[in-house]
C-alpha cells in the first residue's frame, strides 16, 4: 500500500495485447508515490504511432507534477497533446495521426478540508468509475463518441454503446487537439475506483465493474476484470487499473456484505430505554387528545350545519303568534322545549 495524506491506497494495473498485433494501450502507477497521479491511455494511429502517443502522454502529465487544479490537469493534457502532435509532425511515414485516449486521477490536497480529493481528467473513450461504501457504482466520465451521444439523448441504452455506431469514433483525442474535461471526486476510506479501456467496456456491463471495484484488493479487481473480458473474448487491447482507499492503519479487508457491528452497551443503557420508553408514552397520548380534540372540532362543525338548517327552516314556516321553536343551547338541542303560551281549547 502506498499512503498519501494520512490515507492509504492499495493500488494494481494490467494491460492485454488481445488479439492485436500490437498493444497499443499504456498505464502509469509508479509515479503515484511521488505525484499522486494515475493515468492510462489508449493509443491510436497505426502500429508504430499508438503505443508511443499513449507512452508520451503518460510520459507528459506525470512530467507535470503533482497537479493542484483542475487548470492544472487541463493544462497537463493540453502539453500532452502539443507533444503528440509535434513527434507526429516530425515522422509523418510513420506517426502522422496519431492520439491516444486519456483518463487521468490525480490526488490534490485540499486547503481547509480534512482530506485530498481527486482530480479526474479525460478525454476520449477511457472511462474512470468509482464505487462508494453503500454500493453505488458511478460512471465518472463521459465517453467522447457519437454512441455515447446517442445514450446521452436517450435513444439507445448504456449497454448499447459499444456496438452502436460511432463508437469507435473519437470526438476529441490527445494529440489532435483534444481539450480534457475535468472534475472533482471523493477520496475516502471505503471507496474504490477503475480506470479501464474501450476494450473491457466492450466487454463489461457497468454492474460487473462494480463488482470488480468490491473485491478485498485492488489486485483482486484487476484478476476479476482480466478473466471476464477474456471469458468473453476480448477484440481489442485491454487495460484496468484499480484503486482502493482504506484508513492509513488499517488494513485491506473484504467489504463485500452488509454487517451488523456489536456494541457494548454502557450502564446507562437502561435508564436511556426508559427515557425511550416514556417518551414513547407522552407522544401516544398527545396523539390521543390530538385526535379527541379533531372529534369535537369535527362534531361541532356538524351541529353548526344543522343549526343553519333549522334556523332556515324556521324563517320559513308559519309559526302562530305565541309559538315557539325548541331553541338550540349551547351546540344541543334544549332537551325540554317550553310549552305553548296559548293552552289548546277542549273539545266540545
Amino acid at each position: 500500500m502506498i499512503r498519501l495524506h494520512g490515507l492509504a491506497f492499495d493500488v494494481a494495473a494490467f494491460s492485454e495485447q488481445g488479439p492485436r498485433s500490437e498493444n497499443q494501450d499504456a498505464f502509469a502507477t509508479e509515479g503515484f508515490e511521488s505525484t499522486g497521479t494515475l493515468a492510462v491511455a489508449d493509443g491510436m494511429g497505426g502500429e508504430r504511432g499508438g503505443r508511443y502517443a499513449a507512452d508520451l502522454a503518460l510520459k507528459t502529465v506525470l512530467a507535470a507534477g503533482p497537479l493542484k487544479s483542475l487548470d492544472a490537469a487541463r493544462h497537463a493534457v493540453r502539453a500532452a497533446d502539443t507533444a503528440i502532435a509535434q513527434a507526429a509532425s516530425e515522422d509523418l511515414g510513420g506517426r502522422a495521426g496519431m492520439g491516444c485516449a486519456l483518463g487521468v486521477l490525480a490526488l490534490a490536497p485540499q486547503r481547509g478540508m480534512d482530506g485530498p480529493m481527486w482530480i479526474a481528467a479525460h478525454a476520449g473513450d477511457v472511462r474512470i468509475l468509482s464505487r462508494s461504501p453503500d454500493g453505488a457504482v458511478r460512471l465518472e466520465t463521459r465517453d467522447h463518441t457519437p454512441a455515447f451521444a446517442r445514450w446521452e439523448a436517450g435513444e439507445i441504452g448504456l449497454d448499447e454503446i459499444p456496438e452502436a455506431d460511432g463508437a469507435n469514433r473519437l470526438q476529441r483525442a490527445v494529440g489532435r487537439g483534444g481539450e480534457a474535461e475535468a472534475g472533482w471526486l471523493p477520496v475516502r476510506p471505503g471507496w474504490s475506483y477503475v480506470l479501464v479501456s474501450d476494450g473491457v467496456t466492450k466487454a463489461m456491463r457497468l454492474d460487473e465493474l462494480g463488482e470488480a471495484m468490491a473485491c478485498p484488493t485492488a489486485e483482486a479487481a484487476c484478476d476479476f476484470i482480466r478473466r471476464k473480458v477474456e471469458e468473453r473474448g476480448a477484440d481489442d487491447n485491454f487495460t484496468a487499473l484499480a484503486v482502493r482507499v482504506v484508513n492509513e492503519n488499517q488494513p485491506v479487508t473484504p467489504d463485500r456484505t452488509p454487517h451488523v457491528a456489536a456494541t457494548r452497551r454502557s450502564p446507562l443503557a437502561a435508564f436511556a430505554t426508559l427515557l425511550s420508553l416514556a417518551a414513547l408514552a407522552l407522544a401516544g397520548y398527545v396523539w390521543w387528545s390530538t385526535d379527541q380534540t379533531q372529534a369535537q372540532a369535527a362534531t361541532r362543525t356538524e351541529v353548526g350545519a344543522l343549526q343553519a338548517q333549522v334556523d332556515s327552516l324556521r324563517a320559513r314556516l308559519p309559526v302562530p303568534a305565541g309559538d315557539t321553536v325548541p331553541p338550540f343551547v349551547s351546540g344541543v338541542l334544549n332537551p325540554s322545549p317550553p310549552q305553548p303560551a296559548v293552552q289548546p281549547a277542549p273539545r266540545p
